[in-house]
């Protein structure tokens, strides 16, 4: 049976370096980096923390489910980049690099949609990379020994798992419809599709509820868990180092500010040029893609 859509999001069993750090350890450096990420302002930097987060999904041989994942983010960093250019996040005036007809590419715009584009890009790999090299027992047994309440951990674990198991059901329907002789490619097949992908999600969550309250689920008393995982010794400098890298961007932030280098960077016309058209093409490349992915098998 064919699959039509990758897993995405997904926990990638493995034995590399990250699957072997304890999850605590790897939920402080993901906070770590996506703050840095989200308040730093300098494309350069964030640029390097992206590479750092795609070396480490090389490293951890999760490329396939990470690319997949970045499918579905790319067309919208593509069209942040548009928008940027045209109607900059800075106040007026702008600085015009080069007018394109009716529209007006300004150096505001540039800059602020290179740092948009690859803040996202950077805080997502991150994130990514967490969640794929990350079992969600392991997750759901190390916020419990935390003290975090059941009830959010439930939440978290759940999240985390919505997306694969929606991806799964839609799957399952077209290739029940392709072996009955109906429809299963293109975009109107998955109309029909959504149908009984939300009515057995409906009676998933029925049917959950009811194991949680056969099971207690909000009783009170010591729990156990299927999985238990220790730390060694790295996973603590590695933690304390994930808070010091944490306390020293807020110190950094609260101390100098938000950096930005807007106004030091001048952007050469052919590469502002470029880039608006690359983002523009990238956007429809991509949105066509998902839409020949759904009318071939």
């Amino acid at each position: 049976m064919s699959a039509v859509l990758a897993p995405i999001m997904l926990f990638i069993p493995g034995n590399s370096f990250l699957h072997r750090l304890h999850p605590l350890t790897k939920l402080a450096w993901i906070v770590s980096i996506m703050l840095f990420a989200f308040f730093m302002r300098n494309p350069l930097v964030l640029a390097i923390v992206t590479l750092v987060g795609i070396c480490l999904v090389w490293l951890s041989r999760t490329w396939r489910s990470y690319k997949q994942s970045m499918r579905v983010l790319l067309p919208v960093v593509c069209a942040l980049i548009f928008f940027q250019f045209v109607a900059p996040a800075y106040p007026r005036p702008w600085n015009p690099v080069v007018p394109l007809g009716p529209l007006t590419i300004y150096q505001e715009g540039v800059y602020s949609g290179l740092v948009f584009a690859l803040m996202i890009t950077a805080a997502a790999t991150v994130a990514l990379v967490g969640v794929m090299t990350t079992h969600p027992g392991d997750l759901f047994a190390s916020l419990r020994r935390l003290g975090v309440p059941y009830t959010l951990n439930f939440m978290i674990l759940n999240t985390l798992q919505l997306i694969p198991i929606l991806q799964r059901e839609f799957n399952i329907v077209l290739n029940a419809q392709r072996a009955r002789g109906m429809k299963a490619t293109g975009i109107g097949a998955l109309v029909p599709s959504m149908v009984p992908v939300f009515a057995g999600a409906i009676e998933r969550v029925q049917q959950l509820s009811m194991s949680l309250e056969s099971r207690a689920f909000g009783s009170s008393g010591k729990k156990t868990s299927l999985r238990e995982i220790s730390a060694r010794p790295i996973d603590y400098v590695l933690t304390s180092l994930a808070v010091l890298f944490l306390a020293g961007t807020i110190y950094y932030v609260i101390r100098f500010g938000t950096p930005d280098w807007s106004k030091q960077i001048h952007w050469p016309p052919a590469f502002a040029i470029a880039l608006f058209f690359s983002a523009i093409v990238g956007f429809l490349a991509l949105a066509g893609s998902f839409v020949l992915q759904f009318r071939h098998q």
